[in-house]
């Protein structure tokens, strides 16, 4: 199991993108289109949340 999904760098981008809508750029919406590439990231997140869920109650 990977330990990451974004890189520290991708971490910074997609937090100004929240945070300043206004700055996006070639960058975000690399990150952008991969995350609608891949249907079954949204999956795995949504499975670790609930079985993290789990072991913390």
């Amino acid at each position: 199991m990977r330990t990451y999904i974004f890189t520290e760098d991708e971490r910074q981008i997609l937090e100004d993108y929240l945070t300043k809508p206004k700055t996006k750029n070639i960058k975000t919406s690399k990150i952008m289109n991969r995350i609608k590439k891949y249907q079954t990231l949204f999956e795995d997140v949504y499975l670790y949340l609930r079985v993290r869920k789990t072991m913390t109650t």
